[in-house]
């Protein structure tokens, strides 16, 4: 009589996002939300929350999410706002 061996395999994965690269934080003040915040790029957001650059720029449109430009017109991101809408979009609220 043959025995058999039985090996399991359990795999555990967790998932973290570093985002670097720029020197200089950008506080700004955010109004919709009415406070100063750390903005950041839209490739930042789109790490942060688990998205693609093309969701974020969507959200954007539909005015989900807060951004600013600036002078050198680059459109940062509120991350308290973004949140905020990942949030809701997980829970279904829209």
């Amino acid at each position: 009589m043959k025995t058999r061996k039985r090996t399991e395999i359990t795999i555990e994965t967790d998932r973290l996002v570093v985002v670097s690269g720029r020197k200089v934080s950008i506080v700004s003040w955010c109004r919709e939300c009415n406070q100063r915040v750390k903005m950041v790029t839209v490739d930042e957001a789109a790490a942060m929350a688990g998205l693609s650059s093309r969701t974020v720029y969507r959200w954007l449109e539909a005015e989900k999410i807060h951004s600013i430009e600036t002078a050198e017109k680059f459109l940062l991101v509120c991350p308290r706002s973004l949140m905020s809408a990942r949030g809701m979009e997980e829970t279904g609220i829209d």
